[in-house]
């Protein structure tokens, strides 16, 4: 599948270079290597209604549009982004980001009437004056200015899941300006409902088959979201932006298990969760005079989450609970940032500032259990008392101070140099709480310097060479500091709270050709990454030899161990245990390569056809194995694809996207599990009618398929190689189909 996929790659590039003259675009929008602007004008066959739809129809921007979205969902499971930092999103709105974490530029795109852009400009490799550095490609949107205005956009979109209810959602938003005020207003009714079913069979250490399990999951995500965006122009030319958010949202579902061994038939999880997030941010800008541009951006937020998700035993008026997890979050992030950028010399800029970020994270986990819970042989369980299996609570406080200086130097008409040297000062508390109001606490300071260089030579007026060296730290993902149960693996996962932040050099070459006529582009990548505290799940075991005193993994795995020394590790505190922690390195190296292309070199001069390719080699050394592994959950190749053609005379557009990725491992200390992720496919169609309005129909999951794997369960550590049982799993999905009417008045 690999060589079709880079063969392909190859033969559209090859194509698009020799025809790329017969290439048609309206005005050959291209000034330099370095920026490519699409005024209004561009835009007007297309019958855009919102910035979204402007976005779209930009050959190489929905990658950047999908790689924000998946921004923004990391950020919202605890990791992603370190505070604002020098980088972020590649997404700008008059040179500046959006000042905020849950409430981001990826929801606001779909909020702004495409009446209110003036331009979007695209901008490659190194340049000054933008609030993040370049990542490669930044977008930014340039509004109108100067002109009252007052547009209300709605939308409303219905989801059918094959077999299931169909679900409604809503959204209204009015914007508009008045003198020096621009304003935003937007409230949603969120309505997410996720399902799948899974097949799995069961098979003993010799290959026996001894059970069949059935799995269905239905699980209903629902919400508001209010968002308010406002900015004001003063007389003296400075701007401030306020942004707000409120959102709150439940989950609450079931997952049935159905399994042919099972005494007592069937095993239901039942999740009832509520969420809630609010967030306050903005920005302030001005011109000092004598002292430079002063940039500052603030964001205030709390996020918090009650969850219970309690096991059942049976059907109808015999059901009972067995098992019963409660978790409890609370999350709260202030981070403030302010610089001053200053003209140095002829072509020279220097910005120095600084930032703060205070973070807090509380999250208790409580499972509850009757005393022979575990027993499928006893059926009177439901008249068992319930007592205390595992419990954690952990309280965090996370305070980092940054400072930091950005250079940019324009060498000449073709190079451009951007450096900076941010220095980090940071300190993490931790207090897990114990039962009986005992706790005991980390507390850890970390100091980091983190160098960053990017330089960009435009050899042509289309081709353009990037590089870019990097030293990163990883924003710690709190949740791997507490204990959680696994409902997939049906382990708990126990908590860490001595994880370090994981540290990146980050090395890119990258080339980059533009064709003529705004046809398309084609980028190739090189990258190298090195890891320093890599994050990973590490064996926490405590081995004995055989006089039974305390000694190393290697030790206790060279004395072969006979079953009654596995039986005494076993039984000593928690036993063979796994857990998230550092480990010393680990590298990743690679190449990437793109092409967006206008197909007009076979006739069809408004479609699109945009294809990527990845691979990238992530090695590790396992640390239950001591065996060179690749990451958890990680796809060495992975092929996107997009194709959209916008037939303008009859304002109607079609496509479709998607993504292929190779198999995957994950591994643990008692478990190998291998992967077959299914192929992700998209198709839309949509129609602009009344030029204001847009009906969209779209269809995903049509493959019905979500992957195949095969999870390999060993009795004790993996590496005593004593097979327990092995799980045939494939995951299914439904077809899901949408339809939305969206418009402006």
């Amino acid at each position: 599948m690999n060589k079709k996929l880079i063969s392909a790659f190859l033969l559209s590039t090859a194509i698009s270079c020799i025809s790329s003259n017969l290439s048609y675009a309206a005005e050959d929008a291209i000034s330099d290597a370095s920026m490519v602007t699409y005024d209004k004008a561009y835009f007007v066959t297309f019958s855009p209604v919102t910035l979204l739809d402007m976005l779209q129809a930009v050959p190489g921007v929905p990658e950047i549009l999908t790689k924000n979205r998946q921004q923004s969902r990391r950020n919202s499971f605890g990791g992603g982004q370190r505070g604002f930092g020098s980088g972020g999103d590649q997404i700008l709105m008059d040179g500046k980001r959006l000042a905020g974490k849950a409430n981001n530029i990826d929801d606001t795109l779909s909020r702004v009437s495409a009446s209110q852009i003036d331009r979007i400009e695209l901008i490659r490799g190194a340049a000054s004056g933008l609030d993040v550095q370049s990542e490669g490609l930044v977008i930014n949107i340039v509004m109108l200015e100067g002109i009252s205005t007052s547009t209300t956009f709605w939308k409303v979109t219905g989801e059918y899941s094959g077999g299931h209810n169909f679900v409604p959602e809503f959204l209204l938003s009015h914007s508009g300006s008045k003198g020096n005020l621009d304003y935003t207003f937007s409230g949603e009714r969120k309505d997410n409902d996720f399902f799948y079913n899974a097949h799995e069979t069961f098979f003993d250490a010799a290959g026996t088959q001894t059970a069949i399990q059935d799995i269905a999951g239905d699980f209903g995500r629902d919400g508001y979201k209010f968002n308010t965006n406002l900015a004001y122009a003063f007389n003296d030319g400075s701007r401030l932006r306020i942004n707000g958010l409120y959102e709150p949202s439940g989950n609450d579902g079931q997952e049935v298990r159905s399994k042919t061994t099972n005494t007592i038939d069937p095993i239901t999880y039942i999740t009832d969760r509520d969420m809630g997030k609010w967030e306050v941010g903005g920005d302030y800008s001005r011109d000092l005079g004598v002292l430079g541009n002063l940039k500052t951006l603030f964001v205030i937020n709390r996020n918090t989450e009650d969850g219970d998700v309690n096991r059942f035993k049976g059907s109808g008026a015999a059901q009972f609970d067995y098992v019963r997890d409660v978790t409890t979050v609370n999350r709260t992030e202030k981070i403030f940032r302010a610089s001053i950028t200053k003209g140095i010399a002829e072509g020279q800029s220097l910005e120095l500032g600084g930032e703060a970020a205070i973070n807090t994270f509380d999250k208790s986990f409580i499972n509850n259990k009757r005393q022979n819970a575990l027993d499928n042989s006893i059926t009177a369980v439901a008249t068992d008392p319930f007592v205390i299996g595992n419990n954690d609570n952990v309280e965090i406080k996370e305070n980092r101070y940054e400072i930091f200086a950005i250079h940019s130097f324009n060498i000449s008409s073709k190079m451009v140099l951007q450096s900076s040297l941010t220095t980090e000062f940071s300190k993490i508390i931790a207090d897990n709480i114990f039962v009986n109001a005992s706790s005991t606490r980390r507390d850890t300071s970390f100091t980091y310097l983190k160098p960053r260089i990017n330089f960009r030579y435009d050899f042509t007026g289309r081709d353009q060479f990037r590089i870019i060296a990097e030293k990163k730290v990883s924003q710690l993902n709190f949740n791997n500091f507490v204990t959680r149960f696994d409902q997939q693996e049906q382990i708990f996962k126990f908590g860490n709270t001595n994880i370090r932040p994981e540290q990146t050099w980050d090395f890119s070459f990258a080339f980059e050709h533009r064709l003529p006529n705004d046809s398309g582009s084609l980028e190739a990548e090189v990258f190298y990454r090195k890891y320093t505290d890599h994050i990973s799940v590490v064996d926490f075991t405590e081995y004995y030899d055989a006089g039974l005193n305390l000694t190393d993994v290697n030790t206790f795995f060279g004395l072969n161990p006979d079953q009654t020394l596995i039986d005494y590790v076993d039984d000593q505190g928690t036993g063979f245990t796994a857990k998230s922690g550092n480990i010393d390195s680990a590298k990743a190296y690679g190449v990437k390569l793109k092409s967006s292309l206008r197909l007009g070199f076979i006739g069809v001069p408004q479609a699109t056809l945009s294809l990527g390719y990845t691979y990238e080699k992530r090695t590790t050394t396992d640390q239950f194995t001591l065996l060179e592994r690749t990451f958890d959950r990680h796809s060495d190749h992975r092929a996107t694809f997009n194709f959209r053609h916008d037939i303008t005379q009859y304002q109607l557009t079609y496509g479709f996207e998607g993504d292929v990725r190779s198999d995957q491992v994950r591994s643990y200390i008692n478990s190998y599990w291998p992967s077959s992720p299914a192929a992700n496919i998209k198709v839309f169609l949509e129609k602009t009618v009344f030029t204001d309005y847009k009906i969209r129909f779209e269809g995903e999951g049509l493959t019905k398929n979500r992957g195949a794997s095969t999870y390999n369960l060993y009795n004790d550590h993996i590496r005593l190689n004593d097979l327990r049982e092995v799980q045939e799993k494939l995951f299914r999905r439904p077809v899901e189909l949408r339809i939305s009417i969206q418009g402006t008045f």
